[in-house]
């Protein structure tokens, strides 16, 4: 009787035991979140930018003053000119006094640090001194140049090849925006855009530009840089449009200029997940869900662009990603 009752118990036991792990494996099962995946794969993308555009005239332009001040020479015979040519220079006043007093105290500056360096030498002065010549040579060289790019602003150059016409002369006080001389560009029209510094690092002269204007459109090409961006940071491209072209002066169009290929990875919207400002997607690795930061670079067609570590060949979650967190366990239905 003992022995029969002892293995009842031992059998209850087992028993037990295995609807235990039953359960655990039942309920691990049931924390495992269904998913849809799909397999992406690296695709040509091409950024571009967009910016609005001003056709200035049909077969000329007009220079204005890019400062307010007195414009000076050197001023050019009126006819042909080159790309680059400068027109007028806008004396801003006082300014000139400025740059000389600042190569002045540049000077000083540099004179005291070699003599704060020699006594450094002989051990006649202390180790604070001489870093503070260091530090006011450094400010005086700044304060320098920073007026010396006020004054390459003040120069007048052509931005393309034509024929040049004053319209008013040298010592005339002007405004901002002031008219200074016309540009004939030899019977074809240009189209004036802006653009920031750090978009201008992608653009190059002979660059391909489409543009549009209603229903009109077409390729132009870029024909010539700004040299200094304007008071609002932005700075000018010059695009040479077609001499068939029957754009006015004054009228707006869109210029789209495509910049250079670069690989990315091509994936449907809804694996894109957005935090807030930044973007992540999940991959699957192991039966698990795994999250990678990504730079969203283009988005249409219900497809995007993106940049990322996400592996090759890489598998993405693309339902349900919303509710995902880093790591979860993932089932992947059918």
């Amino acid at each position: 009787m003992r022995m029969r009752h002892g293995g009842e118990m031992c059998l209850a036991f087992v028993l037990a035991c295995v609807l235990v792990v039953g359960a655990v494996v039942t309920a691990g099962a049931a924390t495992a979140l269904p998913v849809v995946v799909q397999t992406v794969a690296r695709a040509p993308w091409q950024d571009r930018i967009d910016v609005l555009a001003r056709v200035e005239s049909a077969d000329h332009t007009v220079l204005a003053a890019p400062v307010t001040g007195r414009v000076q020479g050197p001023f050019l015979h009126p006819g042909a000119v080159a790309a680059g040519a400068i027109i007028a220079r806008v004396e801003v006043p006082g300014l000139m006094a400025q740059i000389r007093a600042a190569q002045a105290n540049a000077r000083l500056a540099a004179t005291d640090l070699r003599r704060q360096q020699q006594l450094a030498q002989r051990g006649l002065v202390a180790q604070q001194s001489l870093d503070q010549a260091r530090v006011n040579v450094q400010q005086a060289d700044a304060a320098l140049l920073a007026l010396q790019r006020q004054n390459a602003q003040s120069i007048l150059r052509a931005p393309f090849a034509g024929t040049l016409g004053y319209l008013l002369s040298a010592g005339t006080v002007v405004y901002r925006g002031t008219p200074v001389a016309t540009l004939l560009g030899r019977g074809q029209p240009w189209a004036r855009a802006e653009l920031t510094p750090r978009q201008m690092r992608r653009v190059a002269v002979g660059m391909a530009v489409r543009w549009r204007a209603g229903d009109l459109q077409g390729v132009a090409v870029v024909r010539s840089l700004g040299q200094s961006a304007r008071a609002a940071g932005m700075v000018p491209v010059y695009v040479a449009l077609p001499a068939s072209s029957s754009l006015l002066p004054g009228q707006w169009l869109w210029l789209q200029l495509a910049l250079p290929r670069a690989p990315a990875w091509r994936v449907p919207d809804a694996a894109v997940v957005w935090r807030g400002a930044r973007s992540e997607v999940f991959v699957l690795r192991a039966g698990h869900a795994y999250a990678v930061p990504v730079q969203v670079l283009a988005a249409h067609d219900g497809m995007s662009w993106v940049r990322g570590a996400l592996g090759s060949p890489a598998t993405l979650i693309i339902s349900g990603a919303a509710r995902l967190q880093d790591g979860v366990a993932v089932a992947v239905r059918p």
